[in-house]
């Protein structure tokens, strides 16, 4: 499953065996889709031992089904149940996913930040254990030759910067159950394709500003591409047509306010670069309704209140944005306290299986497709949004694969 080579260079690296161990077994667990059941495979038959303890504490956390005793009401809406068919594919779950650090690993990319409580921080955050799998690109991907790329091959892949709002002060407002899940599964999704990852958990107002200096001031940008990612409960102000985000303090972040952050007048340094937005939450009340699948519980994330030929010599102050919104305005987003939000869920499981051959908008279209494939037992869906500003060229992730190839084994 390695090659001479890669063993090779990882003895040369390490010197300690327990830790040369760890780096061989999470290399082996990367070789592709398919890597960790092979290696279960051989254990079960030449190392029982190695075996069951790989059961016990290293499986990948796929949920395949679940019995409608196993229903929890929604914090939000006692009637809401999360629907998953005992036939239907494996899905992210929220079995055990320990958060223990490991040496870096520059091809899985160095991933920075950590989950804080109280006192919030910008660091890398540590390589956690892979819940799922992301295929590597064996070179840069295309489609037609009249369509642009964005360049997105260098060491300084991408950095991805998450705010998961699980609880909030006081009690202010529901627990988002669940939300842990879409964290994990999201530092492990991103690391994969290459990103360095902040994450942070329940930031208020002040910490939220705090870190946004120190990101756009911080060596970490430019880079090749950059996702803001953000979590929470919602709060759409229909009359204004704004959405707004509630962070840990319960104060209300605009998200016009976010994008105004990485605008080209406020960071000069993603002028260019490709921005990734996703929100993961409410954008209002409504619910669509569909067909029936089987029951689980969910929970909602929000709260509503009633041409000319030149050549360009400037930027617009909006360009190459990409925002992704959990559901369409009105609406609202559904979560599950078990397996997460259905956003995240089906967007780690796409992105996991397409990402390497597949540009962001077309990935967002299956991602959309996989989220509204699922229905509650009151028959409601979601339906996810996206609008691009400026993203005037195709965005392809490569992952695991580097222009210099020295970048890879770096």
């Amino acid at each position: 499953m390695l090659s001479r080579d890669m063993v090779l260079r990882i003895e040369s690296l390490e010197t300690d065996a327990e830790t040369r161990h760890k780096r061989l077994f999470e290399k082996i667990t990367k070789r592709g889709p398919k890597a960790f059941e092979i290696l279960l495979d051989i254990c079960r038959r030449q190392f029982p031992p190695a075996y069951t303890e790989l059961q016990r504490g290293f499986m990948p956390p796929f949920r395949r089904s679940e019995s409608n005793d196993a229903k929890m009401h929604s914090t939000l809406n006692p009637n809401r149940v999360r629907p998953v068919s005992p036939n239907g594919p494996a899905e992210l779950a929220a079995t055990s996913c320990p958060e223990e650090s490991a040496n870096k690993e520059n091809n899985n990319s160095t991933a920075e930040s950590r989950v804080t409580g109280s006192s919030t921080e910008l660091r890398v955050h540590e390589i956690i254990p892979t819940p799922f799998v992301v295929k590597q690109s064996s070179g840069p991907s295309t489609t037609q030759p009249w369509v642009t790329t964005y360049p997105m091959a260098s060491r300084n892949r991408g950095v991805a910067f998450i705010l998961n709002m699980v609880s909030f002060v006081n009690d202010a407002l529901p627990e988002r159950k669940g939300a842990k899940v879409d964290g994990k599964n999201l530092i492990s999704l991103f690391q994969q394709l290459g990103f360095k990852v902040f994450y942070n958990e329940n930031v208020t107002m002040a910490q939220y500003k705090a870190l946004m200096a120190e990101l756009k001031a911080s060596n970490h940008l430019p880079c090749d591409c950059f996702v803001f990612y953000i979590l929470s409960h919602g709060k759409r102000i229909e009359d204004k047509d704004r959405d707004n985000i509630f962070l840990y303090d319960t104060s209300l972040l605009p998200v016009q306010d976010i994008l105004v952050e990485f605008s080209t007048q406020k960071c000069a340094k993603l002028i260019g670069i490709p921005k990734l937005f996703f929100f993961s939450v409410c954008r209002g009340e409504k619910s669509d309704l569909g067909s029936h699948r089987l029951a689980r519980m969910t929970e909602r994330d929000g709260v509503m209140l009633n041409r000319r030929e030149m050549v360009p010599i400037n930027t617009p102050t909006y360009c190459d944005m990409l925002l992704c919104y959990a559901t369409v305005p009105g609406f609202a987003a559904l979560r599950d306290p078990t397996t997460g939000s259905w956003f995240v869920e089906s967007m780690c499981k796409v992105w996991a299986e397409h990402a390497h051959d597949t540009d962001v908008e077309v990935l967002m279209k299956l991602v959309g497709k996989d989220t509204a494939s699922n229905r509650t037992n009151t028959l409601e869906l979601q339906t996810i949004c996206t609008e691009q500003r400026g993203f005037f060229h195709q965005l392809f992730l490569n992952p695991g694969y580097y222009a210099n190839p020295q970048d890879k084994l770096a």
